[in-house]
């Protein structure tokens, strides 16, 4: 099984057993892994797996345009650990991200965006995500590759936050 797939199923066990959502995969990936719902609210979640690389950070990928930004749309950044181990203290590692954050920080231009080639002829416009843990201080960092300077945001403040699917 391919990581991708083992991420999603990370977080959908999460969201059913510890926030008591009910979870429904679409029959074609558009931009949206599965829907959560609960009562009458209902969720978009997106989910990017990574392994730990380098024994330093975590790298994702998202595709400008496939990303989509709505009130009830989130990206989770699932920092992949084998199931018997912790990482940072935590069995679970998720950075939870409303896709309207993040469509602020794009706004802002604190997000590294570079182009990538589609197919022979295409290229699209990429975010690359370097988010590297700081043990020290127990803290997540996002850093982005710009030759320009150097892109920082603390994310922190994402990491396990429940608190989106309290709407």
């Amino acid at each position: 099984m391919e990581i991708g797939v083992l991420g999603e199923l990370q977080v959908i066990d999460y969201l059913e057993k510890k926030l008591k959502l009910e979870n429904y995969l679409p029959m074609k990936d558009r931009g949206i892994d599965f829907i959560s719902i609960r009562k009458d609210k209902f969720y978009k979640v997106q989910v990017k797996t990574s392994k730990f690389q380098k024994n330093s950070y975590f790298w994702f990928d998202t595709v400008l345009d496939k990303m989509i930004f709505s009130n009830n749309t989130v990206y989770i950044f699932n920092c992949f650990v084998n199931e018997r181990r912790t990482f940072m203290g935590k069995n679970r590692n998720f950075l939870i991200i409303p896709s309207r954050t993040i469509k602020s920080w794009i706004d802002k231009k604190k997000l590294h965006i570079t182009k990538k080639k589609k197919s022979s002829n295409e290229k699209t416009d990429v975010i690359r995500w370097f988010i590297y843990p700081d043990f020290k201080n127990k803290k997540w960092i996002y850093k982005g590759n710009s030759k320009v300077e150097e892109k920082l945001i603390d994310l922190t403040n994402f990491w396990n936050n429940q608190s989106f699917f309290k709407i």
